[in-house]
């Protein structure tokens, strides 16, 4: 057997020790035949709700913390009143779900009144004709739209409560947005602006439901939610990540740069860079065909920690072997030189995701392939169980479910590291989290069917309807 065999052989059978899952829950629903499956979560009472979206309705199923079904409530709708579901409100029982409607500036909330059992419908009309979209998102069981005046840094951030909704508008004309060759542009030029980079296309939300892939890490703009608070990283330029952030309650923003590690660069050389906010840590990476820099940095832009990585050395801040997927989990091999790892992330797309956990960060280095749409991927997926099943149309807001479809049809190269609170590399095998235990038992059993993702009393669950028993099943996932 060849070394390389070996270490990958090593690395799946570590992975199936750590790989578990309970199923905690059935139930068997013949009235229901959803084509998506929606969800909110209430932390507070350790209850899901679920909404099964049907052609022509919407039922919403509430479950209590066994996860046994405790009632329904339906709504009717024509099949062109509604487009795209975006998010939701809540408060107490009472459930608004926010749709895009069939007119441009139109939103419809369904209420559902877990109080009186009534539903009901109705369109908020919106006038939003010189305005641009940039980021939607629930936060504190409220939702919010955030539109950009065209041509302007005029923010307006439309706020979705029982109901309702209420216009705030962030003037950002004091700050200075610069572009990716340095000239002074306004915010919505920033946002506009495309550097040809394959995921850059809008700004991907990144949650703290699920570790963000690393094919989102390679988004060159994201937001952040935390503490009624949401940041936008902006990685457009390569000599530094800019970052807006605005207050929710005060609708004040504030604005900060933070320097990316110097790279030298010779003549006709060119360097990729990317960033990840994790647990309000700046986590910045640069890399060229010979060298590759992060580093760490609180929110006041003091360095935490530095690393580095050059060819003809060992990485020394990994915990893992040199992995490369095509396409899937099952497609999988080791790479055996440093210099292999370097080189893929500054040809493809490089990128840093991360999480915390228990005083601990799990981070994920690597780059990642433009989308593939060859056969042999494609097939691959399929024998996963990811073509198709994974693929939610009509939902933009389960951020789960499009995090773990995103891995489908691409080459990634990546290492593994673990640190701990003051970012020391910490010894030892990288321990597998939930979420990549969930995604190693959905590539295996494509039998589940229309999966929902939602995290639950810090334990990930997977809500799928199993085809060969027809029946829903909910399955745990422990860190």
């Amino acid at each position: 057997m060849s070394v390389k065999k070996y270490l990958l052989l090593i690395v799946l059978i570590s992975f199936n020790k750590s790989f578990s899952q309970q199923k905690v829950a059935s139930f068997r629903d013949n009235t229901k035949h959803p084509e998506e499956i929606f969800k909110v979560i209430d932390e507070d009472n350790n209850q899901a709700t679920l909404f099964f979206i049907a052609e022509n309705s919407i039922t919403a199923t509430k479950f209590d913390e066994s996860f046994q079904k405790k009632e329904d409530l339906q709504i009717n709708f024509g099949k062109k009143e509604l487009k795209t579901i975006l998010g939701y409100s809540r408060s107490g029982d009472q459930y608004f779900i926010y749709w895009n409607g069939a007119q441009k500036n139109e939103i419809v909330a369904q209420h559902f009144d877990f109080v009186t059992k009534q539903t009901s419908s109705k369109i908020i009309p919106l006038d939003t004709e010189q305005e641009k979209f940039v980021d939607e998102f629930t936060a504190n069981n409220i939702f919010y739209q955030i539109k950009i005046l065209k041509g302007s840094n005029l923010v307006n951030v439309y706020k979705f409560s029982d109901g309702k909704v209420s216009k705030h508008v962030v003037d950002c004309s004091t700050f200075k947005f610069l572009s990716k060759t340095q000239q002074r542009i306004t915010l919505y030029d920033l946002i506009q602006e495309n550097n040809g980079a394959a995921y850059s296309t809008g700004i991907a939300n990144i949650s703290d439901e699920t570790p963000a892939s690393i094919v989102l890490g390679t988004e060159k703009k994201k937001s952040y939610t935390k503490d009624n608070q949401v940041t936008f990283t902006f990685d457009n330029n390569k000599s530094f990540t800019q970052t807006l952030s605005i207050n929710l309650s005060t609708f004040s923003p504030s604005q900060n740069f933070y320097n990316t590690p110097f790279v030298k660069l010779e003549p006709g050389e060119n360097s990729d860079s990317n960033s990840l906010l994790v647990n309000n840590r700046l986590v910045q990476l640069r890399v060229k065909g010979k060298v590759l820099k992060i580093s760490v940095k609180d929110l006041d832009d003091n360095v935490i920690k530095e690393f580095s990585a050059t060819p003809d050395e060992e990485v020394s801040f990994k915990n893992s072997e040199i992995i490369q997927e095509n396409g899937s989990i099952a497609s999988t091999r080791i790479l055996g030189r440093t210099n292999q790892l370097i080189r893929k992330m500054h040809y493809l797309n490089a990128a840093v995701s991360g999480y915390y956990l228990d005083d601990t960060y799990y981070l994920t280095i690597g780059g990642v392939s433009y989308e593939k749409q060859d056969s042999s991927v494609l097939a691959g997926a399929m024998v996963g169980g990811l073509a198709g099943a994974l693929i939610m149309h009509a939902i933009t807001s389960n951020y789960s479910s499009k995090n773990l479809n995103s891995y489908q049809n691409k080459k990634i190269v990546y290492i593994h590291s673990l640190f701990d609170k003051d970012f020391n590399h910490i010894q030892g095998e990288y321990k597998k989290l939930a979420f990549d235990k969930l995604r190693q038992f959905v590539e295996q059993n494509d039998k589940l069917k229309n999966h929902t993702i939602f995290k639950l009393n810090k334990d990930l669950y997977l809500f799928a309807l199993n085809s060969k028993t027809n029946e829903f099943d909910f399955y745990k996932f422990q860190e």
